[in-house]
């Protein structure tokens, strides 16, 4: 569901590369800001098991919110030594900053610089002086920050300290490329107009980034501040955004040039989404009237012909055709090209197509693959066979399906890293006793953070022991995180782990399904993390959203599902097994197609079956519309069989849960599923 999943690894390298992608900051971002501050409110459920320290630091941090300076002070003195005494320091500070002597603050700030509540502290600092317009000691505390509002608060210090013309200067590329100005920044606006700064060229500029962003509220607003003249040029603009037909025929005369190339440009790029061969068309009758270069025309081309594609239009293979064969062609546009040849079964355009492919890109496991098959088509079995040969030494999902071809056993190379004492690293390094406390006291997600802290400064070659350690610890995902670092993919006990054994087996005997597959789906979408929610609100190991979850749960007879509730390792594998088995009886048992669903929705993936006819599993896989699905249905296939080998010391082969797709009524969704 790319609606419902946080999707935390690709299927490069076995999906852990990416865990280190920018999808994964934003969503690691995501969780801290939800959860960092505040603690779980499990820490106080099972004070039996803890110790003295453990015990005394809830205390102090109860005695924080309570603002009881003498506690704090006692507790202060009594855990200086402890490894967690930072947090209570910090919260404390946090807590009541406006009454924190602010030498107090900057002391903290400066003996913690290389750890992250020191940066956590510092933001703060600068909003709680912001908000109470402290200017001069806003400007002497700050420094460069990435944070937009931080900048803007900058700005709003500087007008007001008379240092109006860098304050222009720096709120002009912010006013001109934003769509929307949080609070903070808002004050630009006024800025900007006071001092006479708002020009023309940036009025439009910003409208256009509204048109393109689809905020025609805003640009509306903006368009006030324009000429009589110029508000009938964006009048029109308007009616192009709302009926892109208009593009097809020769923009208004009164509209400046300028402005028509604007108005043609974003109105071909929306008329490709209704009308391909059209938009081809017309941008090819008006494009040198309206002044546009090589390289624009080369890229509003190149646009069409991948709007086609997405569709999978009639005249897509004919205008992916022609881009690649000019200066316009890209990745994209060859790797669409190849995938409507392929769900075609064209297998001489798909080879004639990957043979354009830049020699890097054709020795990519998907393409030496897919050159197999279109060599094996046009009988050529001597070629293909080498390549399948080649694939098959390996351990991916295309290597599975090559040994399938070749009627040989799966490869696993398994190569467990070297066990090493792991006592010393706790010694070493001071995160992982932080860790160790923070986990004692149930606090996971400031736990988290200290791992990623962690290792962005640990040695390169201690990694594999940190993963060992952290998979001792039952921190999956920081093990898996870990051995990613150390680019080490061949321990397939701790980048495969099976934690939650009880329930996962105990789920997957009720709903007749596959625990290996439950792992499968688990693995790709939290990587065993059990706290995670993403930007969209998926919850937990198996990523389920709210409303699905409670669908699924009132058809399995459980009657109220709480946010708390899925992050509960239990409560999230009943129902995400009970939800993978709903799927599976949908699709007839097709483990291919309920996978899909599980990440697209239902409604998505049954309009991508074949209406007439059948495809073939791998062909349908790598010709589903959407990018992050395919990816995550091979890497669910992919790590299901490796879990499989794991759990049973056997695997299914894939062409025996692959079988071609279509060829018979798709059952309705409930009308009832969200």
């Amino acid at each position: 569901m790319s609606q419902h999943s946080a999707n935390l690894c690709s299927s490069q390298n076995l999906g852990i590369a990416s865990l280190q992608s920018s999808r994964f900051a934003v969503f690691l971002a995501l969780t801290t800001l939800l959860f960092l501050i505040a603690p779980s409110v499990k820490a106080q459920t099972d004070k039996t098991l803890m110790s003295e320290q453990q015990k005394d630091f809830l205390l102090a941090y109860d005695a924080i919110k309570r603002n009881d300076r003498t506690a704090i002070a006692s507790y202060k003195k009594k855990l200086k030594d402890y490894p967690l005494a930072i947090y209570i320091t910090y919260h404390d500070y946090r807590i009541h900053l406006s009454s924190t002597p602010r030498k107090q603050i900057n002391q903290f700030i400066k003996q913690n610089k290389n750890h992250y509540l020191a940066d956590k502290l510092y933001t703060k600092l600068l909003v709680q002086l912001a908000s109470e317009k402290k200017w001069t000691t806003f400007l002497n505390n700050y420094k460069p920050q990435k944070s937009q509002n931080l900048q803007c608060y900058h700005i709003q210090a500087l007008a007001n300290r008379k240092q109006t013309t860098r304050a222009v200067t720096l709120a002009k590329p912010i006013w001109q490329n934003s769509t929307e100005l949080s609070s903070a920044c808002q004050p630009l606006d006024k800025l900007l107009r006071d001092q006479k700064k708002l020009t023309g060229t940036m009025i439009w500029e910003r409208i256009e980034l509204a048109m393109n962003k689809r905020k025609t509220k805003l640009a509306k607003k903006l368009s006030h501040d324009l000429s009589n003249k110029d508000k009938e040029m964006f009048n029109y603009w308007l009616k192009v955004y709302k009926n892109p037909l208009l593009i097809a025929k020769p923009l208004p005369k009164s509209i400046s040039p300028s402005i028509k190339k604007k108005i043609f440009t974003q109105g071909i790029r929306f008329l490709a989404s209704r009308d391909p061969e059209l938009a081809d068309t017309s941008l090819n009758k008006f494009y040198k009237d309206y002044g546009l270069n090589k390289d624009q025309y080369a890229i509003l081309k190149r646009k069409v012909a991948l709007r086609s594609a997405y569709k999978y239009a009639p005249q897509a293979a004919d205008l992916l055709n022609e881009v690649n064969g000019s200066t316009a062609k890209s990745e994209d546009t060859l790797r669409w090209q190849a995938q409507i040849a392929l769900k075609q079964s064209n297998w001489a355009s798909l080879l004639e197509t990957i043979d354009l492919m830049p020699a890097e890109t054709q020795q990519d496991k998907q393409w030496l693959y897919w050159k197999a098959r279109a060599l094996e088509a046009a009988k050529q079995q001597k070629e293909a066979n080498d390549l399948y040969q080649k694939l098959a030494k390996q351990r991916n999902y295309y290597a599975f399906l090559a040994a399938d071809r070749l009627k040989q056993p799966y490869q696993f190379n398994p190569n467990p890293v070297q066990k090493r004492d792991t006592a010393y690293l706790v010694k070493k390094y001071p995160e992982l006793q932080r860790i160790q406390e923070l986990m004692a006291i149930d606090w996971p997600l400031s736990a988290k953070r200290e791992w990623y802290q962690l290792l962005n400064r640990v040695n390169q070659d201690e990694l594999q022991a940190i993963a060992v350690l952290a998979n001792q610890w039952e921190q999956y995902s920081q093990s898996i995180r870990s051995l990613a670092k150390a680019k080490k993919w061949h321990d397939l006990g701790l980048r495969f782990p099976t934690p939650h054994k009880e329930p996962v087996m105990q789920n997957a005997d009720k709903n007749k399904i596959d625990p290996a597959w439950i792992y499968g789906i688990m693995r790709r979408e939290s990587a065993f993390s059990e706290d995670v929610k993403s930007s969209v609100g998926a919850v937990g190991l198996m990523q389920l959203m709210p409303k699905t979850a409670k669908y699924i749960g009132k058809k399995i007879g459980v009657k109220k599902v709480s946010y708390t509730d899925l992050t509960k390792a239990e409560n999230n594998i009943e129902l995400g097994s009970a939800y993978l088995s709903y799927l599976h009886d949908k699709y007839d048992g097709n483990k291919v197609l309920a996978t899909a669903s599980y990440n697209a929705g239902p409604n998505r993936v049954d309009t991508w079956i074949p209406k007439n006819g059948t495809l073939a599993a791998d062909q349908w896989i790598d010709s589903i519309p959407f990018t992050e699905t395919r990816d995550y249905v091979k890497a669910v296939l992919e790590y299901t069989t490796i879990f499989k080998s794991l759990l049973n010391k056997k695997y299914d082969r894939l062409e025996d849960v692959m079988p071609p797709i279509g060829g018979k009524p798709v059952k309705q969704t409930d009308p009832q599923h969200p």
